[in-house]
């Protein structure tokens, strides 16, 4: 059975990855759901190079490329058969930012505070 592809919704009942992805051309939007249906089906088996681990908190990053663009989206699995899409950047450093990080870390507490 699949896994459900959720997105976080904070306090003001925002989407802030969906709103994201919108923003994003249809080439690209194209891509990003591609990348969903392979999570979706290969669930927690899915691995290098769509997926990948951050830190020990069960953060992971969905790693997608459309043409020169790269984009990082980041998610952590949750009871119930759900991946929770907690951030999204486009990526233009090698590294991930400490605010990324923290902010990515701050909305997966909350989303376990309240479910």
């Amino acid at each position: 059975m699949d896994w459900q592809v959720i997105f976080f919704i904070d306090e003001g009942n925002n989407e802030p990855v969906k709103d994201f992805i919108l923003g994003q051309s249809d080439g690209a939007i194209a891509e990003i759901l591609h990348v969903f249906k392979l999570l979706r089906q290969f669930n927690i088996t899915l691995g290098m190079p769509y997926v990948r681990k951050i830190d020990k908190s069960g953060v992971r990053e969905l790693r997608i490329k459309h043409g020169s663009d790269i984009y990082r989206i980041f998610f952590f699995a949750h009871t119930g058969r759900k991946f929770v899409l907690l951030h999204a950047i486009q990526k233009k450093e090698d590294r991930i930012s400490e605010s990324d990080k923290i902010l990515t870390i701050q909305r997966m507490n909350y989303y376990k505070s309240r479910y």
